[in-house]
């Protein structure tokens, strides 16, 4: 079946982003990533695995089974690392293979993300992808029980993610999770953390969606601006999602200093903006944890400025927000 691209889709052909999933033996890693491929949402996920032996996929998703690679019922392929990281990525994104949306790379628990992270971006198809977002998984039922030099590793691994999930809560001792969080922010002063069970994280936490992801039909009008009440999926209770849109333009250098002064309780943050006296480009903003960009595109100029952000509710201040991006709209109305 072949799916005809819209002219306002060509973005979906650009670089295939990635996400790194980290964490120590045990952690909860390869239940995130059953989870995603028994439902993949339309998503065609490539993975990249140390070993398929520890996914156990339901026998139903398989179609094919070789040496190195299954092909999976729901549009998925999945290849192991068994000698070279990078040739196994490079065969995920064969020409003449199917098309991938969203490549997920689940490390060894043994491994050091960085250097997952550097081998796949200095490659000679480094230009077709783009990192997305790291996740370190952590086990808040055994993360105290570690030798040194294991907490010296999943220190490590926790160090290089956007997000660090601590996994298990619905099993660990209080105690033992307040603690766990105390020795990890201790190391790491400003990381973005999440507690989970089963390592349960809301898509829009762990990709990057589309724009319309946080407003579901509820875009404000002209330069008045509203919180979202209502995350998607099941998570409400534990997480909100904010959403801003206007027809001004913005200016840049001010948005690039609002960056700076985000709630550390935002998770994940995109947007499209019109650039002001820049006709003919648009501004990107992507942020997923502490890490945050902003790209100015050369392109026609969005019709309006978009920005969506979620996070754990009641960790960020929605008013503020709408006030540190109201503060960006220029003075000059005539940008276009």
């Amino acid at each position: 079946m072949t799916t005809e691209t819209a002219p306002d889709e060509v973005e979906t052909l650009g670089p295939v982003p990635v996400t790194i999933l980290t964490g120590f033996l045990g952690a909860g890693k390869t239940t995130l990533l059953k989870r995603l491929l028994s439902d993949p949402q339309g998503t065609r996920f490539g993975v990249l695995v140390n070993d398929f032996g520890s996914i156990n996929i339901d026998a139903e998703l398989v179609v094919e089974a070789g040496a190195d690679q299954i092909s999976l019922a729901n549009g998925c392929i999945c290849c192991s690392i068994r000698d070279d990281l990078v040739a196994a990525a490079e065969r995920l994104l064969a020409p003449e293979g199917p098309r991938i949306d969203h490549i997920i790379v689940e490390t060894s628990g043994v491994s050091r993300p960085l250097a997952v992270i550097d081998a796949l971006f200095e490659t000679e198809f480094k230009e077709r992808i783009k990192l997305d977002s790291v996740f370190c998984v952590v086990d808040a039922t055994g993360f105290l029980e570690l030798d040194f030099a294991a907490t010296e590793l999943a220190i490590d691994q926790a160090a290089c993610a956007d997000i660090v999930l601590l996994n298990k809560c619905d099993v660990a001792n209080v105690s033992d999770v307040t603690s766990v969080e105390a020795m990890i922010q201790g190391a790491l002063p400003g990381v973005r953390m999440l507690r989970t069970s089963f390592a349960e994280v809301p898509r829009e936490v762990l990709f990057s969606k589309p724009l319309d992801w946080a407003e579901e039909g509820k875009a404000t009008r002209g330069l008045r601006h509203e919180h979202s009440e209502e995350d998607a999926h099941d998570h409400s209770h534990e997480f909100e999602s904010w959403s801003w849109s206007s027809p001004a333009a913005l200016d840049i250098a001010k948005l690039r200093r609002v960056l700076n002064e985000l709630p550390p309780g935002l998770l994940r943050a995109k947007g499209i903006v019109r650039v002001a006296d820049q006709p003919s480009s648009r501004g990107v903003l992507h942020v997923v944890g502490k890490r945050a960009t902003l790209e100015v595109e050369t392109g026609r100029n969005p019709a309006k400025s978009m920005l969506v952000a979620i996070g754990r509710r009641g960790s960020f201040d929605p008013a503020r927000l709408t006030e540190l991006i109201d503060g960006c709209i220029s003075g000059d109305n005539g940008a276009a």
